[in-house]
């Protein structure tokens, strides 16, 4: 994954429940935040239809690499 790349965020289960979301996330990744603790998940920033927005790494997926 890198800067440029369209990306899929599919949390848990759980985290659809809770936040009550129903359809997919796509977005562009524009930055990767430095961790600030070593038990702090790593984050991706990326520039959604709504905004910017931070989602956690673990829970994305590569959808369309930039060449």
């Amino acid at each position: 994954m890198k800067v440029g790349d369209l990306i899929e965020y599919k949390p848990p289960r759980s985290d659809h429940v809770d936040l009550g979301l129903t359809h997919r996330y796509f977005g562009t990744v524009i930055d990767f935040p430095p961790v600030s603790h070593p038990k702090q998940f790593q984050k991706v920033k990326v520039l959604t239809g709504v905004g910017m927005e931070e989602w956690i790494l673990q829970f994305c997926e590569v959808v369309n690499e930039k060449e």
